[in-house]
């Protein structure tokens, strides 16, 4: 069976007892990770809305599409501009490729790997949202930051998500989704930056309508069905090849002057990053418009 073994041929593989293997199965169970079987495991084939794999596990995740799309992020901050980066190991890419820029800014975050990270540029000014430190991350959540981020009003925000459906994007707790949706009203214009592997799925939480965005940067492994199915929506979307998959591409991409800082980008159509991309973000300048034009007439 695809996704499955038993404990002697994962202790063969490993180098390690059955009984070190057993533990570390029964670990494995507890988190969420696999399926316990009799004399062996199953990978989790059943999507549990509430299950997030530890950090480490997800900077790993689908690594060389991260930093692609981080790149592809990077690129768009302007001199003296504000931006907002949500907690996540896609914008912490994009992190590290605004630092490798160059470009003064005012960054705000509610990460302390990120607020770390862009502290030590000397362009950057950093400011970090307060809370409470989320076990197991470097994410602060709830109370002052979700006031103060409310009080904001950003030029630019990078956000991610857990899960993105044909509709809606979710989060995978309560407390995540309402810093998301808080930091989406400060913001002028909202990039979404999530990797294919996040696509039609739902997780716990939703943090609003796809509509709330308004550009979408992902990697080229979204069905193309999708991604016509977002555009016809009104909704930008940028892909990023995807590269080889070592991870190993420069840390400089994304420096301005770069001709393309994340990888060819691919367009609908077949078009080029220069046409289709302006005519994309000349899309999302008016969905942002429209958005904070809504925003003022309900009151929001």
């Amino acid at each position: 069976m695809e996704g499955a073994a038993s404990l002697r041929r994962l202790s063969d593989s490993v180098g390690v007892s059955i009984s070190t293997i057993r533990r570390d199965v029964d670990f494995l169970t507890q988190r969420g990770y696999v399926q316990r079987t009799h004399g062996g495991a199953l990978l989790q084939s059943t999507h549990l809305t509430t299950f997030e794999p530890d950090s480490d596990i997800a900077a790993e995740t689908a690594r060389d599409a991260k930093r692609r799309i981080g790149a592809a992020a990077a690129a768009r901050i302007q001199p003296m501009q504000s931006v907002l980066f949500d907690s996540g190991t896609t914008t912490l890419a994009a992190a590290r490729h605004a630092v490798s820029r160059g470009v003064r800014f005012t960054a705000v975050t509610n990460d302390l790997g990120i607020g770390r990270l862009l502290s030590g540029a000397s362009d950057i000014r950093v400011v970090v949202l307060g809370g409470t430190v989320r076990p197991g991350s470097q994410t602060l959540l709830g109370q002052p930051g979700q006031d103060f981020v409310r009080s904001l009003h950003v030029d630019l925000a990078f956000i991610g998500a857990h899960a993105v459906s044909r509709t809606a994007i979710s989060e995978t707790s309560i407390e995540l989704a309402e810093m998301k949706r808080a930091m989406i009203k400060a913001a002028r214009q909202t990039l979404l930056l999530v990797d294919s592997s996040k696509f039609d799925d739902e997780a716990f939480c939703d943090i609003g309508p796809i509509a709330l965005v308004d550009e979408l940067i992902t990697d080229s492994g979204l069905p193309p069905g999708i991604a016509a199915a977002y555009r016809d929506a009104g909704l930008a979307v940028t892909q990023v090849n995807g590269g080889g998959g070592n991870g190993e591409e420069s840390e400089g991409q994304g420096k301005a002057g770069g001709d393309d800082p994340g990888g060819a980008l691919e367009e609908e159509g077949g078009r080029n990053s220069a046409d289709g991309g302006s005519a994309d973000r000349r899309s999302a300048d008016r969905r942002s418009a429209d958005r904070r034009s809504a925003d003022r007439r309900s009151g929001v």
